[in-house]
């Protein structure tokens, strides 16, 4: 392998690991499984009157994982931080 191959090689090693640390970094959010567990543990199990807080927290769970916050609101919502 050329001096010039191993260098680009290297770069772009470098560059996917860089690319997945920022991406590890900002909080990506939970898979569905995770997200329903976080939801049940919140809100409960679904029920017909707790149906919009539990999708609202469905949502937020996905997009942004573990930094999902819990408003003070009854019934409870659910938001990412800016």
């Amino acid at each position: 392998m050329s001096k010039r191959r191993a260098g680009s090689l290297a770069l772009t090693a470098l560059a996917a690991v860089a690319l997945g640390g920022a991406a590890l970094g900002c909080g990506g959010g939970y898979d569905v499984e995770d997200a329903r567990a976080a939801c049940d543990a919140l809100v409960g199990q679904v029920a017909t009157s707790d149906k919009a807080a539990y999708d609202d927290c469905m949502e937020c769970h996905l997009e942004c994982g573990a930094e999902c916050a819990v408003l003070e609101s009854f019934p409870p919502q659910f938001a990412c931080p800016d």
